[in-house]
């Protein structure tokens, strides 16, 4: 059972996932939660890989968060109404930047810890 709310976003070109080691686009990120992110790509993943992602999410016009993120893949499976391949990922190890990055969106939505919605 899921012990997080998850953000989903409303364009899917909010956060972009590349290759850290070629830097070449792989996908965006469909929702995250504390823990973990669906990937939309062109390609698919398989379930059970481990591997290394870069995250890339401008906050502001002058504020970039850009980092790698050691994740599992838990679930992949294609979507014929997007036509995008989809993977749920979980995080290795906790990750600062990850956490920063949630709650960046969290307060952008105006959401509370609990995860409701405050009034704004």
């Amino acid at each position: 059972m899921r012990n997080q709310s998850r953000l989903q976003f409303r364009s899917i070109f909010r956060v972009k996932v590349s290759n850290p080691r070629t830097n070449a686009l792989i996908g965006y990120v469909g929702d995250v939660s504390e823990t973990g992110l669906k990937v939309l790509s062109d390609t698919a993943f398989e379930q059970g890989a481990e591997v290394v992602l870069r995250l890339r999410m401008r906050v502001k016009d002058d504020e970039v968060l850009q980092f790698d993120l050691d994740v599992a893949c838990k679930w992949s499976g294609s979507n014929a109404k997007t036509g995008y391949y989809e993977a749920g990922f979980i995080l290795q190890e906790p990750s600062a930047e990850f956490a920063l990055m949630v709650e960046k969106l969290r307060i952008q939505r105006g959401e509370t810890e609990n995860g409701d919605y405050s009034p704004v």
